[in-house]
């Protein structure tokens, strides 16, 4: 095998590990800030749950539930959510402190 055959083969087996990569990166990104973006099922989840950007208590928000996973900064997803993306200072009527 010559060396651009190989270089090919390389390239092409890593490239689509980076696009899906970088598009999770960047698709949780702009759901984490736009929660206009996300889809209509999502949006009706967040509804039904009461969920709110901004707790109005700092005691009781996304980032001390025990459903949610911080994946990047103030961005994380909710297991009530199916995964869908929420902000660590967001509020749904489902929390539920993290144990310990």
């Amino acid at each position: 095998m010559d060396r651009s055959r190989r270089s090919f083969l390389a390239l092409a087996a890593t490239t689509p590990l980076a696009l899906v990569a970088g598009g999770a990166a960047l698709a949780s990104d702009v759901a984490c800030d736009d929660p206009a973006s996300l889809p209509l099922s999502l949006r009706n989840r967040r509804k039904s749950l009461g969920f709110v950007e901004v707790s109005p208590d700092a005691a009781r928000r996304c980032g001390l539930c025990a459903f949610f996973e911080r994946k990047q900064g103030e961005c994380g997803t909710c297991q009530l959510l199916s995964g869908g993306p929420v902000t660590a200072a967001g509020l749904c009527n489902s929390f539920a402190a993290k144990a310990g």
